[in-house]
């Protein structure tokens, strides 16, 4: 999960990439946030069995309990997942 999201910023994000892991104060569930300084937002592809990418925030989607966008006031995003466990 850490590795699709660090890659998606790398490959459409835009300038200097952090990563930043904590526990959620209300659930105690980890969550590891990625923020770069790009505009664009990562979407979940439809899926092409003919294609050779594209599947990882599919896959990063499905073993996450929850993952989303925010946007930065200084500009660019946050993409983050929440763990289900521990």
């Amino acid at each position: 999960m850490v590795c699709e999201l660090v890659t998606n910023s790398f490959r459409h994000g835009k300038g200097q990439i952090v990563v930043r892991i904590f526990r959620d104060e209300r659930d105690g569930l980890p969550v590891v946030e990625v923020w770069d300084a790009g505009e664009g937002r990562p979407e979940i592809q439809v899926e092409n069995y003919a294609a050779t990418g594209g599947r990882g925030l599919l896959l990063m989607a499905e073993l996450v309990r929850e993952w989303g966008v925010r946007p930065l006031n200084e500009g660019g995003k946050v993409v983050w997942a929440k763990l289900d466990q521990p």
